[in-house]
């Protein structure tokens, strides 16, 4: 072969690898959790702790403790909730989606 042309396969490792660490938690998506805690319904301290630790898969001591990768997916899980369970009242009678043939007469 022809030294000349470079293999396929001599190719060369890059001298230095960056790796960035993971962006903190921003204080806009911390009072985002809150407020989206408070219109879930989750008041309880051990409740959003579990949440949270269930998401970010690690002891977390505070919100501040957070990267923004996890706050971004501890939200959609908390959205999750709000639209999951519908705030409804009444019997299962009253909150049907549709007409049955009594409300037809």
């Amino acid at each position: 072969m022809n030294d000349e042309i470079p293999s396929l396969f001599d190719v060369e490792a890059p001298s230095t690898s960056t790796v960035q660490a993971p962006l903190p938690v921003r204080s806009e998506q911390v009072a985002e959790i809150r407020k989206s805690f408070e219109l879930a319904g989750v008041t309880s301290q051990d409740q959003r702790k579990e949440i949270v630790e269930s998401v970010t898969f690690r002891s977390v001591a505070s919100l501040r403790d957070l990267q923004a990768v996890e706050a971004h997916r501890i939200l959609k899980v908390i959205k999750g909730m709000q639209t999951s369970k519908p705030n409804r009242k009444g019997s299962a009678w009253d909150n049907r989606e549709e007409d049955t043939w009594i409300d037809k007469l």
